[in-house]
């Protein structure tokens, strides 16, 4: 494929960091983004893509708040069907097929599986046998040439093939449908580095203070760097707040007069031992005292329970899920499945996300996904709400505003158009023959289990070449992480080079995922990654 349409690699770096610093202070941008989540990502490379000069800064890591926290799906929504959001459940399928497309390792297609019980109670929605086939009629028809799979009735027989351990009592039989499975921390990782292999200069760790103004308008964003603690001003001719839950905050920076916009909206999720289950399919479960239901996921060998959907007034800078909340999880999960004797010593981790929902009364479930972009008097420029499946739309759509505002402060140039649905992520050419088959030529080519290989590829798509590269020179970081995941040391050394991996927490949260796999929550490990990145932060 031609330059245009591929990712490019770069260095991300403690040292590029330093250098992208150093440019933030002299440099003039078209765009300055504040928040490095998945729709802050997502506009840099819209952005880029446009030929536009962008900053990004994030005030702590990449992805480190609801961008890493969630169901790990990338779906149209089901649900939103019933309160007829006909337009946002399209546009998430569109662009479910587009990741699919740019990305295949973080757009895996997954069965997910609709049990129907005698009993409505027990079906997660609702036991109306031909509601649930027109709707999913609709949901394929929405998806159109680039739907996965169409919908399908199974027997209680093809239904127990898939989840073993669903409760059989009154069971009917089972829908099966066709979505996405992502890993929601590595998709913003592979945005930021694909956006600043297009030239987007990119920091993490750098906090947002206040704004800089000229002629009553914001021309610049006042930001501290949280790891040394020295200020500096990074110039813009527009400003885009896309800082989630925070952006409220945000806003106030400028007028501490502001409105409230959003709702934060709770949501948990609990992990489990795959052997657990068993299951080769999501599946949708009701959810004990709530009229509404849970997925239970496979990803990464483990289960994945959620998520609840709550008003949230705490801290937001560290929402945590209580025990009380993972044991009403898991009591739903035990009575779906009920000879899987699931108990709450089975947790691995559970997490807590929220919820950047634009604000409105009733029920936070009940509240659209759709975001809001909110322009002030200033022209600051803020988008609300939003799902991470869309994160490529709600980004083109953020800079189609800044793009009118650019065009009529200096008409003199037209600015290209968006061509971020054009690109790939990853390398993602890598999977034309399959992800087993290059698994296997990997694995022979640089002598290591298939396992691994195949986790690499997962992980990095064809990016996964420059960490087995890393071995070739040091073959000792082969080595596994920790004995039971199939995590390697190279994974380390590449997250420090070329992921701007500042801290063991950034390694084992974001650029991997051991902080919700290991029972210990990669304890087993901090003194490897501790010892690895400083060897890298006195080399990189």
């Amino acid at each position: 494929m031609s330059d245009a349409t591929t990712s490019t690699g770069t260095e991300l770096s403690r040292r590029t960091r330093a250098a992208n610093l150093e440019r933030m202070r002299r440099e003039t941008f078209d765009i300055v983004v504040i928040g490095g989540g998945a729709t802050g990502a997502g506009m840099a490379l819209d952005a880029v893509s446009r030929g536009l000069t962008v900053a990004l800064v994030e005030k702590h890591d990449f992805a480190s708040g609801t961008s890493s926290r969630s169901s790990k799906l990338i779906h149209g929504g089901l649900r939103y069907l019933e309160h007829f959001e006909f337009a946002l459940v399209r546009e998430g399928l569109r662009e479910r097929a587009r990741l699919r497309r740019n990305a295949p390792h973080l757009g895996q297609p997954l069965p997910f599986l609709i049990p129907v019980y005698q009993s409505s109670e027990r079906s997660p929605l609702g036991n109306q046998v031909l509601k649930l086939r027109l709707g999913l009629t609709l949901y394929d028809w929405l998806a159109g040439r680039q739907n996965f799979a169409r919908h399908r009735w199974l027997t209680t027989a093809q239904a127990l093939a898939f989840a073993p351990h669903l409760s059989v009592e009154g069971l009917r039989g089972a829908f099966v449908y066709y979505d996405g499975l992502t890993d929601d921390a590595r998709l913003v990782i592979e945005i930021i580095k694909t956006a600043a292999g297009r030239g987007a200069v990119v920091a993490n760790y750098v906090a947002a203070s206040g704004f800089v103004e000229r002629d009553s308008r914001i021309r610049g964003v006042a930001v501290t760097d949280t790891l040394s603690g020295e200020p500096l001003t990074v110039t813009g001719r527009i400003v885009i707040n896309a800082t989630g839950v925070w952006a409220d905050d945000v806003m106030r920076l400028s007028d501490p007069a502001a409105a409230r916009t959003l709702r934060p909206s709770k949501g948990i999720h609990v992990v489990l031992p795959a052997a657990k289950l068993n299951t080769r399919a999501a599946v949708l479960i009701p959810s004990l005292g709530e009229q509404r239901f849970l997925f239970v996921i496979p990803w990464q060998e483990r289960i994945v329970i959620g998520t609840t959907d709550t008003d949230y007034a705490g801290d937001i800078e560290d929402p945590q899920a209580t025990a009380d909340e993972v044991r009403r999880v898991i009591e739903s999960a035990a009575q779906s499945f009920p000879d899987a004797n699931i108990t709450t010593d089975d947790v691995i981790s559970s997490f807590a996300g929220l919820r950047p929902l634009a604000g409105g009364a009733g029920a936070t479930k009940e509240l659209s996904r759709r975001e809001v972009i909110i322009e002030t008097k200033k022209g600051l420029i803020s988008i609300i709400g939003g799902k991470l499946t869309t994160w490529r739309a709600m980004g083109e759509r953020a800079v189609d505003r800044a793009v009118e505002r650019l065009a009529a402060n200096a008409p003199a140039a037209p600015i290209a158009r968006s061509r971020s649905a054009e690109i790939n992520l990853a390398h993602s050419e890598r999977f034309a023959d399959g992800i087993n088959s290059e698994a296997a030529r990997l694995a022979s080519e640089f002598a290591v289990p298939q396992a691994t290989a195949a986790h690499l590829l997962q992980s990095y798509g064809g990016n996964c070449t420059a960490v087995l590269e890393l071995t070739r020179r040091r073959p000792e970081l082969k080595q596994r992480l920790i004995a039971d995941l199939p995590h390697v040391e190279a994974e380390v050394v590449y997250a420090a080079g070329q992921e701007m991996a500042m801290t063991v927490e950034d390694f084992l949260s974001r650029r991997t995922r051991i902080s919700l796999l290991a029972r210990d929550g990669g304890a087993a490990c901090v003194a490897r990654v501790t010892e690895l990145l400083a060897e890298c932060d006195a080399s990189c």
